[in-house]
């Protein structure tokens, strides 16, 4: 059985993989976009929610068997999350 510390755990690594990705994706963003995760929950969630989508887009990618509609369906999701990340960052929330 897992531990809540131990889901928690996964959750916050997650999360600062989908921090890590926004901003090689959006460089013009790093300097901020660390600060406003770490004093923003629902900015920290979307992060979250980036590092997942893009981790599926990852692994449908490689999968050579995948449905192509697919790939195309995180694509956008990802870019979504960019355009959501971008405007938080801007104030328009």
């Amino acid at each position: 059985m897992v531990r809540k510390e131990g889901v928690a755990h996964i959750i916050r690594q997650i999360a600062e993989q989908g921090l890590a990705r926004l901003m090689m994706r959006l460089p013009a963003t790093r300097a901020t976009i660390r600060a406003a995760a770490a004093s923003q929950p629902h900015l920290y969630e979307l992060c979250g929610a980036y590092g997942e989508a893009c981790a599926v887009l990852d692994r449908v990618r490689k999968d050579m068997s995948a449905d192509p509609a697919i790939v195309t369906e995180y694509e956008i999701i990802c870019a979504e999350i960019e355009i959501d990340v971008t405007r938080i960052l801007l104030g328009g929330r």
